[in-house]
């Protein structure tokens, strides 16, 4: 199969052109069978063009699922943040945007624990000190998450252990 990475691909681009590349790539995309690997922070090109999503923290992975479904029920606190904090016109007047509190982590020195841990609102004891694996849910055909709130002994969606790294 052929591959098309593509790394911030609109970037600089006004947005006829940046239209006009993103139905390029869906062209090709369709017409060819090409895959296409997009990198990128702007969550409306993602929801737009990706058929399945894989979201990063901090250089690893934190989710994987079909575009559909990260966008309607996003698994992880942080994919959770990264998509309310999208501008959003049926926001009310009085809706704010949600920020996440602190900064990225160090890559030369991370935490010992889930990268995401010193932000997240929903982080507990272990968290902060052990990488939690990815856990894929069986209810949740092709979904897969780095959290330790989807532990069989934590939630509803209990999950089986991918890895331990």
């Amino acid at each position: 199969a052929e591959i098309i990475i593509a790394d911030e691909p609109t970037t600089s681009l006004d947005v006829i052109v940046e239209a006009q590349f993103l139905q390029l790539l869906k062209t090709l995309k369709e017409e060819f069978g090409l895959t296409l690997i997009l990198i990128t922070h702007n969550m409306g090109i993602v929801a737009e063009i990706s058929d399945r999503i894989v979201v990063m923290y901090g250089g690893k992975i934190m989710e994987i699922g079909n575009a559909e479904d990260v966008f309607s029920e996003p698994l992880h606190p942080y994919t959770r943040g990264l998509l309310h904090s999208i501008p959003n016109i049926h926001l009310l007047e009085e809706e704010k945007l949600e920020l996440m509190e602190g900064f990225p982590p160090d890559l030369t020195n991370p935490p010992p624990g889930c990268r995401f841990s010193p932000r997240c609102k929903e982080a507990f004891d272990r968290c902060v000190e052990s990488s939690p694996p990815m856990i894929e849910i069986p209810e949740m055909k092709g979904r897969m998450v780095r959290c330790f709130l989807y532990e069989k002994s934590h939630i509803s969606h209990a999950g089986k252990v991918i890895n331990s790294k």
